[in-house]
């Protein structure tokens, strides 16, 4: 399949639409007129990385789009070169994944969008509503505005990676299958594509296929980022810093970390053994357990043999938490139980309910029986109400 597809009827009303959404229509509507109004923007500062701006749909418009995304999105069949932000339970659909599509590669072009999401802008999202799910004008236009935020796709809203996919759904395909033709990998993960070719090619046809993407994002009135476009061949394989797809070494038949990146992960375990004789109680341990047991699954996603004998060390030296960490738990644990049920179908609440879950695990290492009882006094509060999911979603 080399195109996006939805296998289902268009949704013909916003009667329709909102039976669809479980939501009233004029409450649909009203949600739909407010959006500039419905977000909360931060700056997320990431490590030897420009601060970027996100934006957290508050609770109405957020829980909206998250059913958006359940019942309409991930109806669609999406091809296998989309390798991002796609929920797909039978192809996992990841860095690795997408690293995977350019094994055995002699050169890899590496092209990212300029401010992919920064610059979609609302005429083309109502393109996909319009054109891509043959939706209506009346529902296409709702469904944009609960989507898009002033004149762009906003970073930090679940449906936006979805909007990212689907930009593209009536010109990528061809140049895919184009490329195909040739024996030419395509991969996109969001707004990173990669090109992979399983020979040596001229600089001509390289640059020519570059062009080809290039004119392709212009269409929608993106840009390609020239600082981040690469075209790297087999002999920059040896440099620990290239021929890497999505962060991920392919210099050999599977994708994988450079023998420099799996000594720091083992030593990442080493420095939380030591670190576990001084305190496995402290916060900063548990921050540094967790990080560590990050790189380890990374380890073993990618079937590296050290990851199994590096996850029993782990297994070893596992955090704790001390009575005083008790004392707080059990403190959470009466005030949730003393609150009114009906406070049971707020997000917020199930949301702390299952990080209390999930503490009782840590406090059952050194405290069983009253791990034990502190779960059992959760799930008689939690018998009968829904679920997470089946409010969220």
């Amino acid at each position: 399949m080399d195109k996006p597809y939805y296998p289902y009827k268009p949704i013909s009303s916003i009667d329709t639409l909102s039976k669809t959404l479980g939501i009233r229509p004029q409450l649909l509507l009203d949600i739909s007129n407010k959006t500039s109004e419905s977000y909360t923007e931060f700056e997320l500062i990431i490590k030897n990385k420009k601060p970027r701006t996100v934006y957290e749909p508050k609770h109405e418009l957020k829980k909206l789009q998250k059913r958006i995304n359940s019942r309409i999105f991930e109806m669609v069949k999406y091809p296998a070169y989309l390798q991002g932000g796609i929920r797909d339970e039978k192809n996992r659909r990841d860095y690795v994944r997408n690293a995977e599509i350019h094994k055995n590669a002699k050169i890899i072009v590496s092209v990212d969008i300029k401010k992919y999401f920064d610059n979609i802008r609302p005429n083309y999202v109502n393109d996909i509503f319009k054109y891509f799910f043959k939706f209506p004008d009346e529902v296409s236009e709702v469904l944009t505005r609960i989507v898009t935020l002033g004149n762009k796709v906003p970073q930090g809203a679940c449906t936006s990676t979805y909007i990212a996919n689907l930009l593209f759904f009536n010109t990528e395909y061809r140049i895919v299958s184009s490329l195909r033709g040739q024996g030419i990998a395509y991969s996109r993960l969001l707004d990173d594509i990669a090109v992979s070719y399983p020979e040596e090619l001229s600089n001509d046809d390289v640059t020519k296929h570059i062009k080809t993407l290039a004119g392709m994002f212009s269409k929608y009135g993106l840009k390609i980022n020239n600082k981040k476009t690469k075209v790297e061949t087999k002999k920059h394989s040896a440099d620990p810093e290239y021929f890497k797809v999505t962060g991920l070494w392919v210099g050999n038949n599977q994708p994988g970390l450079r023998k420099v990146d799996r000594r720091q992960i083992r030593h990442q375990v080493y420095i939380c053994e030591q670190e576990y004789i001084k305190s496995p109680f402290a916060e900063s341990y548990h921050d540094l357990w967790n990080k560590t047991s990050g790189l380890v699954a990374k380890l073993g996603r990618l079937k590296h043999k050290q990851a199994k004998k590096l996850r029993q060390r782990l297994g070893e030296i596992l955090p704790m938490y001390d009575e005083v960490a008790a004392k707080k738990i059990t403190h959470q644990v009466k005030k949730i139980c003393n609150s009114s049920k009906k406070t049971h179908n707020k997000i917020g609440l199930l949301k702390r309910t299952g990080m209390l879950e999930h503490k009782l695990g840590i406090l059952g290492r050194t405290d069983k029986v009253l791990a034990k009882s502190l779960r059992k006094q959760l799930s008689r509060k939690q018998s009968g109400l829904p679920t997470y999911k089946e409010i969220w979603e």
